[in-house]
């Protein structure tokens, strides 16, 4: 038999009414509350029994509050007095419970203060709930759109853009419900009248209406995480190390202050050194990762069967013929671009390197390769912004003539003609090197390698 268990916990501040009939129910079960936290609670096994619990609202308390300051001690050990035992707490809330119904005195006993009490209180947490929430979601939608097409390259992005808007809703709304709440508490009191308390049977309807959605989506881009990782294994440990770094140190920081910490003064200086510790991590995370070794499952240097190329072999003839001196293959996919790669070679030929990179894109749909081969062309156009400067910003042309020799959708050139953007239905390739793409047998070998095949791929969708 289990000794502990954890259950989902999305209850309202407001809902400490309907929370203390749930805990109740639970002792009958046989589990006693152990202690709360953001998304679950924690519970042990117990005999199965009656017992009477009492939920107050602390105004010392808070998100970043000790749980062990001189006053919540004092305030404790007058409700123990009471005949109520602490539990745990969590923010503003305190828990408590009694054996039996006989001689117990309620915590509060004016009802209009402890309205009060809770107006005041749960306002401000809740209105401060509502603009971080706000501010992080509206922050966090900024780097999703405009949508961009390397977010179609990989299951992330492709789940980031098709789910942001409703994991930011889903974020949100649970903030804003309360506050709303809060609001129509504040209504009732100012009116003389009781805090709306809901039963037991709708806090559990409406935390599933509010929490479950943002949980299904938490699944989803957690597998799609997942699944990239396979390809890019570096590249997702690198995107994920800021996060999980930031969550780590706000983790340990919560449980110094409430834990440790037994002045609220104390809460500004651990807040100080979580800030500290997190631009230090922060500014030595990416240059530690980036000499991290990858996997073979992420870079290769050479090219898999099955993924259509042309390599430096293929381009240099005769006595041009050289040594291969590097090459590296990174590939991935999406379920918007089932395939895709970026291949780099660099040939000594007659003392001079002379190299190609080549990246292909073949999508379920034309719509898709035209995406990308407008986002590749703007992206060469607007260079990469650092520092208040522009760099490898570059002219892009088009070539009409040379558009309808090769029979493509889509053709652009950079100014020095020293790459290539193509779409012809759903495959789009960028190559880019020293390549003369003017030269037939240049010319014949791109189309033969990548685009003969579009016809198919189209059929196939």
């Amino acid at each position: 038999m289990r000794k502990t268990k954890r259950v989902f916990w999305g209850f309202l501040p407001l809902d400490y009414k309907a929370i203390e009939t749930y805990l109740e129910e639970m002792a009958e079960k046989g589990w006693m509350l152990e202690k709360v936290g953001a998304w679950a609670a924690k519970f042990r096994a117990i005999e199965p029994q009656k017992l009477k619990f009492y939920i107050d609202v602390f105004k010392e308390g808070g998100p970043f509050a000790p749980e062990n300051t001189k006053e919540a001690e004092e305030y404790r050990n007058l409700c123990l007095e009471s005949g109520w035992s602490f539990i745990t707490s969590r923010d503003y809330l305190q828990f408590f419970y009694a054996e039996g119904d006989d001689n117990l005195t309620s915590i509060q006993t004016d009802e209009v203060l402890e309205q009060k009490i809770v107006e005041s209180t749960l306002w401000r947490g809740q209105l401060i709930s509502v603009i971080i929430c706000t501010i992080f979601a509206i922050k966090a939608m900024s780097l999703y759109f405009p949508p961009r097409y390397k977010f179609l390259l990989s299951f992330v992005g492709v789940a980031g853009m098709l789910l942001f808007p409703l994991l930011f809703i889903s974020v949100i709304l649970p903030a804003a419900y309360d506050l709303i709440r809060t609001l129509r508490a504040r209504r009732n009191i100012n009116r003389g009248l009781p805090i709306e308390k809901p039963t037991l049977e709708g806090a559990r309807k409406r935390m599933m209406a509010l929490h479950g959605p943002t949980f299904v989506i938490g699944v989803i881009i957690a597998l799609a995480i997942i699944t990239d990782s396979f390809f890019r294994p570096q590249v997702v440990a690198m995107s994920l190390a800021g996060p999980i770094i930031g969550m780590v140190i706000g983790l340990i920081l919560r449980y110094i202050i409430k834990r440790k910490a037994t002045d609220k003064k104390d809460s500004v200086l651990y807040v100080t050194f979580a800030i500290l510790g997190v631009l230090f991590f922060s500014a030595i995370a990416n240059p530690l990762l980036s000499g991290i070794g990858v996997g073979s499952s992420y870079k290769r240097d050479i090219i898999p069967e099955g993924y259509p190329a042309i390599t430096m072999s293929d381009l240099l003839e005769g006595s041009q013929q050289g040594t291969s001196v590097y090459s590296e293959f990174n590939a991935g996919m999406s379920p918007i671009i089932p395939k895709h790669y970026s291949y780099l070679e660099t040939w000594d030929v007659n003392g001079t390197n002379e190299n190609i990179r080549v990246k292909y894109y073949k999508t379920i749909h034309p719509r898709f390769a035209e995406i990308i081969f407008n986002g590749i062309t703007a992206e060469l156009r607007e260079g990469i912004k650092w520092k208040d400067m522009i760099l490898f910003r570059k002219t892009i042309i088009s070539d009409d003539e040379m558009k309808n020799l090769w029979n493509v959708n889509n053709l652009a050139l950079t100014e020095a003609r020293d790459e290539i953007i193509i779409q012809k239905g759903n495959i789009v390739v960028h190559l880019s090197g020293n390549i003369d793409f003017e030269n037939r047998h240049v010319r014949e070998l791109i189309i033969d390698n990548f685009l003969s095949l579009v016809e198919t791929n189209i059929g196939e969708i």
